[in-house]
């Protein structure tokens, strides 16, 4: 069942992901929407991320909507004015509705992997500037993963394009990332938020 809705404007919620994907399959009204892209998807694990994205929108919505997907592969919502930005991690599925033109969300299980591997998405700076734990890594790696959804740009370098700036990390907050990718080299607010669990990020653009 979904287990946190964070915001109301943006609309953002999680999904915790503890049914196998058949009995999710049959908590949809019509599972003949679903059952044929789901059969495609040959990870069990892959089949429960999908179907908790669509569950969660229902959720949200209270109707079954359609997600499509652009060629640079970030989704849409089919017939709606809201804008989505998708996630998961292990055992929890996020997604963000927002009338903005790109929002991005991303979700990350709590975990060392982040920390260990900073040097492949943090540049010399940041790490001076920032003093880097295992969670301050993950909402530095979930800062950037959420920018590079909502800048919808190919070829993204995360150490050369994405810059954050130097802040003290709470239990929920503001950060801000510059983005030197494109000529607007846009400054986005990341909002994010640590749980014990996961931890979460998002933006609605730029500032």
């Amino acid at each position: 069942m979904p287990v946190l809705t964070v915001n109301q404007s943006p609309v953002i919620g999680i999904w915790k992901i503890i049914e196998p994907w058949q009995d999710m399959l049959e908590l949809f009204q019509n599972k003949a929407m679903y059952i044929n892209d789901v059969l495609k998807i040959l990870p069990d694990k892959r089949k429960c991320e999908w179907l908790a994205i669509r569950l969660l929108l229902r959720h949200i919505t209270g109707t079954e909507m359609i997600i499509g997907y652009r060629t640079n592969g970030s989704p849409f919502l089919q017939n709606s004015h809201y804008n989505i930005s998708i996630s998961h991690t292990k055992g929890y599925a996020a997604l963000i509705l927002s009338s903005h033109s790109h929002p991005g969300i991303d979700i990350e299980y709590r975990s060392e992997r982040a920390l260990k591997l900073c040097m492949k998405y943090m540049s010399e700076k940041e790490l001076d500037q920032l003093k880097m734990s295992s969670t301050l890594a993950t909402v530095c790696w979930c800062a950037k993963e959420t920018v590079f959804k909502a800048l919808q740009e190919s070829e993204v370098d995360f150490i050369k394009h994405f810059h954050v700036a130097p802040f003290t990390l709470s239990e929920q907050g503001t950060l801000f990332l510059k983005e030197t990718k494109t000529l607007e080299q846009t400054t986005y607010p990341i909002y994010y938020q640590v749980t014990d669990k996961f931890i979460l990020t998002w933006t609605e653009g730029n500032v």
